[in-house]
């Protein structure tokens, strides 16, 4: 079996940030011409813009497990081995119609979600019934992958 592996890390989309940043900039505006300028939004919003900008979605997998963390809502990196895993699929989905947005989801057909700035997604069924979902970025690295390392996957 190969030794080869697969890593890769994935940020929120550029335009959910700058999203951010142009609602505090007009709401700011807004309030201060009125008189009604309240610090209240910049409390909730920087840390917003902040939290979306630094998140990281860390995928690495190898021969021997499939290994992930987001950054800063998990701090340690949770392994699934690949024989806990009963199936594996490489799925193109829209992440506001599938998930309703990006980040950490819950979805009934992907399960628990971890949706970033991709439309591919490696969907995993795991023996123990609960389903997981990661975005991936380099569709062609992962299949090249599996491939090398002789791991049973779908493309749907």
């Amino acid at each position: 079996m190969s030794s080869k592996t697969f890593q890769e890390k994935s940020r929120f989309p550029i335009f959910i940030v700058m999203l951010l940043i142009f609602q505090l900039i007009v709401t700011t505006l807004i309030l201060r011409k009125n008189g009604e300028f309240d610090m209240t939004i910049v409390y909730i919003t920087v840390p917003l813009v902040l939290l979306f900008t630094f998140s990281i979605l860390k995928l690495n997998l190898n021969k021997n497990y499939f290994e992930y963390s987001l950054f800063p809502f998990t701090f340690t990196s949770k392994k699934l081995e690949w024989n806990d895993i009963n199936e594996i699929q490489i799925v193109k989905v829209n992440p506001l119609f599938d998930f309703g947005g990006w980040g950490i989801r819950l979805s009934k057909k992907y399960g628990k979600s971890f949706i970033m700035g991709s439309n591919d997604i490696v969907f995993l069924k795991l023996k123990n019934g609960k389903k997981r979902s990661f975005s991936i970025k380099n569709k062609e690295a992962l299949v090249e992958f599996f491939n090398e390392n002789n791991i049973p996957y779908e493309i749907n």
